[in-house]
């Protein structure tokens, strides 16, 4: 049962990452700022090789995936213009908590992809 949630959540990975990855390069929706780009990018092929990781049974792989969701978790918007963080690859669905100060967005499908990631993970530790 596990080994094929496994599989499926690698595959859900290699699907999030390719399609970050033609965001990244201009083939999907509009195209990204510089910076932005290279973030974006550098993200969909952490994703991509942690998903092929994952097909192989290759324990980084999980550990890729972990970090892949990680860094899509919260995105931070100063009201200020100052410096903000967003990596905004693959699918999301946000959570939106208005500050004062800032704006802060919780992805809910990185944070769903990261619990199943840790379940999986604490899975193959006990196996």
């Amino acid at each position: 049962m596990m080994q094929s949630v496994d599989t499926w959540a690698a595959r859900v990975l290699l699907l999030n990452s390719g399609l970050a990855l033609a965001v990244a390069l201009g083939l999907l929706g509009e195209r990204l700022a510089e910076g932005e780009a290279s973030r974006v990018f550098g993200a969909a092929m952490l994703g991509f090789i942690a998903a092929v990781l994952c097909l192989r049974r290759h324990p980084a792989g999980l550990w890729g995936a972990a970090l892949y969701y990680a860094l899509q978790l919260v995105s931070y918007t100063p009201l200020d213009g100052g410096p903000g963080w967003s990596v905004k690859a693959g699918v999301s669905v946000g959570l939106v908590l208005q500050f004062s100060q800032s704006i802060i967005v919780v992805n809910m499908v990185a944070l769903a992809l990261l619990a199943l990631t840790t379940a999986l993970l604490a899975w193959r530790r006990r196996r």
